[in-house]
């Protein structure tokens, strides 16, 4: 593993570290894998987030995206499973759930969910990977416009009302200027939070 790979890995680490320390909503049997579940009171799930034992699913999906992940998202989706949950400021979409059975939160399906959005971001040099936490329509994307192949893309937030009613881009904020960056301060924020047991 490269230097770059170790300390990409590291990040994620401490986000999944910090996640699972954090407080974190509680979901229902059918959003969450059984492998990250801890405990069920009636339908109610307490879970977190569990190693991956590979992806092999990785290769179909990233051949069918124009961009390549970033490192530090690659990480995080190749080496953990864990149900879609709210990490501030943003909403991530499950990885590791089976598409079949998935409830349109499994990020390989929520890429692609709304065509019409999909096409024109992708088409754009956008890729959406998560929602707000807010639980806007509005996609977070990677934006390649003007990344290069040893940075990461920035994270942004797009207005979906603005793809949908006019067709046209307009960009509502840069939440950050990389991932692995929005990752470290989510981390940070969530280590601020007080600590459960579980």
């Amino acid at each position: 593993m490269g230097k770059t790979a170790d300390i990409c890995d590291r990040r994620v680490d401490a986000f999944v570290a910090a996640v699972n320390s954090s407080p974190r909503e509680i979901l229902f049997e059918n959003e969450v894998l059984p492998e990250c579940v801890t405990s069920i009171t009636d339908d109610d799930v307490k879970w977190k987030i569990v190693p991956s034992s590979g992806a092999p699913w990785l290769p179909e999906f990233e051949a069918s995206l124009p961009f390549r992940l970033p490192p530090s998202f690659r990480s995080l989706i190749t080496r953990y499973l864990f149900p879609a949950f709210e990490a501030a400021p943003l909403y991530l979409y499950s990885v590791g759930v089976s598409v079949p059975e998935s409830t349109g939160e499994e990020l390989r399906l929520a890429i692609f969910a709304d065509k019409v959005m999909s096409h024109f971001l992708l088409a754009k040099g956008l890729l959406p990977f998560a929602r707000p936490e807010d639980w806007s329509y509005d996609p977070v994307c990677f934006d390649f416009r003007n990344s290069n192949r040893k940075s990461e893309p920035a994270v942004v937030r797009i207005d979906h009302e603005e793809i949908l009613c006019n067709e046209r881009l307009r960009i509502i904020e840069t939440m950050s200027p990389a991932f692995h960056e929005l990752m470290e301060d989510m981390t940070r924020a969530l280590q601020n939070k007080p600590e459960i047991t579980s």
